[in-house]
């Protein structure tokens, strides 16, 4: 009983859409909404974005990696702070965390490996922000 419905709703819909015909848009359909597409957007405002730091930070930070990695490779590490040192015996009696850091050795590979890996994780980081900027640049 159910599918004779179905089948008198299915051919009710055939007669109909012959009867009525398939709709076509106008000639120049494409053309109008292209149009408008654009005077919207032309009308819309576009949003400037600002970085967070700006380009004399990034510089800064530049100089001030370049200048640690330079007093590290070159400069002595020899610390006589005059306060430095009641800071630490302040503090070697409470963790004994100054006695850990002077005892800690590091081979000069792994130093200089840590370095280079810094340098080229900001390399990465300039060319991906290129990249980025090209990917997402407004016209």
């Amino acid at each position: 009983m159910e599918e004779n419905k179905d089948k008198q709703l299915d051919d009710f819909v055939k007669k109909v859409v012959k009867n009525i015909g398939l709709e076509t848009p106008s000639d120049h359909f494409t053309q109008s909404i292209m149009s408008k597409i654009v005077a919207q957007k032309e009308n819309s405002t576009i949003t400037i974005y600002k970085p967070l730091i700006s380009k004399t930070g990034w510089l800064v930070l530049a100089a001030i990696t370049l200048f640690l990695f330079a007093f590290i490779i070159f400069g002595n590490l020899d610390l006589n702070v005059g306060w430095l040192s009641s800071i630490d015996r302040v503090a070697s009696y409470k963790i004994g965390f100054f006695d850990t850091l002077k005892q800690l050795r590091l081979p000069n590979t792994l130093v200089y490996g840590l370095m280079g890996l810094t340098f080229f994780i900001y390399v990465q980081i300039i060319f991906l922000k290129k990249h980025l900027e090209n990917r997402y640049a407004t016209n």
